[in-house]
């Protein structure tokens, strides 16, 4: 019996984690780099008045400061794309869920016991840039979803890695006759 496609699968699924999980950390600090730099530059756009013959305040009310107020909304859009991200690769294990061998569980645990002290680290890196006092971490503590989804990331991603070893094992029963 050749099982390594299914040790495929459970690799492509740990790697698929913690691609989300680095996901999660890059949409925190690009959208904070972001709402900085928009923070930074509106204020002198805005002043900047005529060049020539343009208009460039006036410029500036029709093209950045739309611009600005989708950049102010990724606090919340980050968090809910993260949270929809999560939902859709546990959905995605019913649709590769297959019939593995039984010595594979024990791989699973240990990948997975692996990945949880992964998202630890990660979010104990991620709760020190949060619980500062600088201008990061007051913009990071505005991105309360996604804030909360990552400092809680090894609590979730352990839900979510039983849930998927679950989905992916539960078709066990008729492996020796096949």
């Amino acid at each position: 019996m050749n099982k390594k496609g299914n040790v495929v699968v459970v690799l492509i699924f740990f790697v698929f984690l913690f691609i989300v999980l680095f996901l999660g950390v890059l949409l925190a600090f690009g959208s904070v780099i972001i709402d900085w730099t928009f923070d930074e530059i509106i204020p002198e756009i805005s002043t900047l008045g005529m060049v020539g013959d343009a208009n460039l305040t006036q410029a500036a009310d029709y093209t950045i400061v739309p611009l600005n107020s989708l950049v102010q909304s990724f606090t919340w859009a980050t968090g809910a794309l993260y949270v929809l991200i999560l939902i859709g690769l546990v959905g995605t294990t019913v649709a590769f869920r297959t019939n593995p061998s039984r010595w594979l569980i024990g791989f699973f645990f240990f990948i997975a016991i692996m990945f949880i002290f992964t998202s630890i680290f990660i979010s104990n890196i991620y709760e020190d840039f949060y619980t500062g006092t600088d201008e990061i971490a007051l913009r990071l503590q505005e991105h309360t979803l996604l804030s909360y989804m990552i400092i809680y990331s090894p609590a979730i991603f352990t839900v979510i890695t039983f849930v998927m070893g679950i989905i992916l094992f539960s078709g066990m029963q008729r492996e020796e006759f096949m």
